[in-house]
């Protein structure tokens, strides 16, 4: 945790277009990140080696990401400002000595809108859509749309399309 909190720290002093930018996050990640994936800074990730990324995903400011218990992003996700993801709780009954743990899935083409709340344990569909401030404490099924507190089925489609491959940070249409 120390070590990622001081790269952490590094990644958000920059900009995603300085040089050194990808080498630091492959290095919080101890993995290669594609050409495609963007991470806005400022960044926060406790625990980088336990994230496993997709292609063409776009993680905007301000996100905080708690991966102790792995968080796994697929293709063409799209993460809007302030999200927060979660993959460990304390026990309600002894708070101060006993954490649970859940991995977070985030499946193809799903998009978190700003200030949503993921919690462990959570698989958010292909499609999904988790709405502006959202608490999601359960899985989303594929195409639905989500929000609210704690997160409720708002909608569900065929299909719920989203498209991210045009909104890259180093692009002209940035976010």
């Amino acid at each position: 945790m120390i070590r990622s909190h001081a790269l952490c720290l590094k990644i958000s002093s920059k900009k995603p277009t300085d040089p050194d930018y990808k080498a630091l996050l492959e290095e919080l990640f101890q993995s290669r990140i594609d050409d495609s994936v963007a991470i806005v800074s400022p960044f926060y990730c406790d625990c980088g080696r336990r994230m496993k990324l997709g292609k063409n995903i776009i993680i905007n400011k301000g996100a905080t990401i708690l991966s102790t218990g792995i968080v796994e992003i697929e293709d063409n996700v799209l993460i809007a400002p302030e999200v927060k993801i979660t993959t460990v709780d304390h026990d309600l009954q002894d708070r101060h000595n006993l954490l649970h743990f859940g991995k977070v899935t985030i499946k193809e083409n799903a998009w978190i809108c700003i200030g949503a709340i993921i919690c462990p344990g959570v698989t958010i569909g292909r499609n999904a859509i988790v709405a502006a401030g959202a608490v999601v404490t359960k899985d989303v099924p594929d195409n639905t749309l989500v929000g609210g507190v704690p997160a409720r089925k708002i909608k569900r489609k065929a299909s719920l399309p989203v498209k991210v491959a045009a909104m890259h940070p180093t692009s002209q249409s940035a976010i």
